[in-house]
């Protein structure tokens, strides 16, 4: 018994070691990426733009400015409430030449107002036509986060799925492309309709990351496709990736026991170590 309290000590201060996440404030709507992305080149001129905001938004009649060469650009703007994606439309295709797009700061839905963005991008004189060609999802891993949410002030878990992203072409560059993510089996259940969870820019790395909450366990699978400036839509989609998610149990007393999983428990395995250490050096002074 004397070697509980240390073997305590030492398990939670090596959890303390795990990452820690750095979370943003509270459901505000901060625009978290764009397309085309800042700096962006050979966008087509008939190029309609979005900005993605991290959390639901209250489209108030916002305004975006777009200027180019030529002056400020007449755009139809447009609140996707489903993507959480502000749309703005050309009234007439973009010229060729250098442009900036000033995505406003939304009202968040009970919460403050977030953060626009002001981004840059080069038009170049190729129309896109045709639909991209995307060869689906490859591969899959996963781990488990645990973290303490501020909004609720508990700690909360989620699994981390990073999928492998497949090779894709378009008229324009690929890196303009977005990859829209759908979950076609949560995990316990029965394989049902898909569920679009996300859109995100093409990965530089070929690799993203989604979220879920970590309820359950069992198979769980995914799938994606391509989607252009002009809203034309890959295939790819019938290229399911699966894994199976288990649910390891936590340390509820170590209030730093934060991060992902893999570094818990390697922090675990350390501190269980210690604890045997620190036992039988007391058993052979004993």
């Amino acid at each position: 018994m004397r070697q509980a309290a240390p073997f305590a000590f030492a398990l939670c201060a090596g959890l303390s070691l795990a990452p820690r996440v750095t979370a943003a404030p509270c459901g505000r709507p901060d625009v978290d990426f764009t397309f085309p992305p800042n700096d962006a080149d050979d966008v087509p001129p008939n190029a309609m733009l979005a900005a993605h905001y991290r959390a639901p938004a209250d489209y108030v009649d916002e305004s975006v400015t777009v200027v180019g060469p030529s002056g400020e650009v007449t755009v139809d703007v447009f609140y996707d409430v489903a993507e959480s994606m502000l749309r703005a439309l050309p009234r007439d295709e973009l010229v060729a030449g250098r442009h900036e797009v000033r995505w406003p700061g939304l009202r968040g839905v009970a919460t403050s107002r977030g953060l626009g963005r002001t981004v840059e991008f080069s038009v170049g004189t190729a129309r896109d036509e045709e639909a991209p060609r995307f060869s689906g999802l490859r591969n899959i891993d996963w781990d488990l986060l645990r973290e303490h949410d501020e909004c609720t002030d508990s700690q909360t878990d989620r699994f981390i799925f990073e999928l492998g992203v497949g090779s894709a072409t378009d008229d324009a560059p690929p890196e303009l492309l977005a990859v829209v993510v759908f979950e076609t089996r949560e995990a316990g259940q029965e394989r049902g309709s898909p569920e679009q969870l996300a859109v995100r820019p093409m990965p530089e790395s070929g690799r993203l990351s989604v979220e879920r909450p970590a309820v359950g366990e069992g198979k769980v699978c995914f799938a994606a496709v391509t989607r252009d400036l002009v809203n034309n839509v890959s295939g790819g989609g019938d290229e399911e990736v699966c894994v199976k998610t288990s649910e390891p149990p936590f340390f509820d007393g170590c209030s730093l026991a934060t991060g992902r999983s893999r570094s818990s428990w390697m922090a675990v395995a350390l501190a269980f170590a210690l604890g045997l250490f620190a036992k039988r050096r007391g058993a052979r002074r004993g």
